[in-house]
């Protein structure tokens, strides 16, 4: 089996993503920020969560890279090419509730990144072989649970446990006052957990999207972008 270099397995990112993706030591030393091949990432979220994954796929889409969306009838067009996803590199596909599970594994089989939603959560079983099937083939599994855009049902939660899990826990929009005017941009605040590397929790505060549309780190005066979680107990 040939060997491939720890940079050609991790899909890259948006700068404004890349603080999400930065493992902690000792696991993430010398590992670029990015998307790791072979993994799933869950994206979640009463207000964001949508954008978050869109803005996750538009590095990879932007290096070459395809991406197929599944299940997510709500997605936004317009601001996902604002956020920079290339949309000549993106395929949407619409399939029953049923048939889901069967058509996401196929879809693994031949793009880079595959990002999805369930209206109701597959079984521990088929999110085991969809796991291992993204593992196999060196695809990224970005499945979007909670409520996402603020719309629709509350999707439920991957039912196995994911190498990355971002969670939007507070969002803010900017730009209507007294009841006038227009949304000029959204501050989110991300929380990030997950395993290899990133078992300590932190907190990253983003522009989601900014002004121009796209994603941004929010510069505090104090440089102080990240802000670790401390666990009690």
């Amino acid at each position: 089996r040939p060997v491939a270099l720890a940079e050609q397995r991790v899909l890259p990112v948006l700068p404004g993503i890349e603080p999400l993706l930065v493992a902690g030591e000792p696991h993430g030393a010398g590992v670029a920020a990015g998307l790791r091949r072979g993994s799933v990432v869950g994206v979640a979220g009463h207000d964001g969560a949508t954008t978050l994954a869109l803005a996750l796929a538009a590095g990879p889409t932007r290096s070459g890279s395809w991406a197929a969306f599944v299940g997510l009838p709500e997605l936004g067009w317009a601001a996902a090419e604002e956020l920079g996803l290339d949309l000549g590199r993106v395929v949407v596909v619409r399939p029953s509730d049923q048939a889901r599970a069967t058509v996401v594994a196929a879809l693994v089989d031949a793009f880079d990144v595959v990002v999805v939603g369930f209206d109701g959560a597959p079984s521990a079983t088929e999110a085991r072989r969809l796991t291992a099937r993204a593992r196999e083939r060196g695809s990224v599994l970005v499945v979007v649970g909670g409520r996402t855009g603020g719309v629709g049902r509350p999707r439920r939660a991957w039912p196995t446990a994911t190498e990355v899990e971002l969670t939007v826990v507070e969002s803010t929009w900017k730009g209507l006052d007294d009841g006038a005017g227009h949304l000029r941009q959204r501050r989110a605040l991300v929380e990030v957990g997950g395993r290899r590397g990133m078992q300590r929790a932190k907190r990253v505060e983003l522009l989601l999207p900014g002004p121009s549309g796209q994603v941004a780190v929010v510069e505090e005066p104090s440089g102080a972008v990240v802000t670790p979680l401390r666990r009690v107990g």
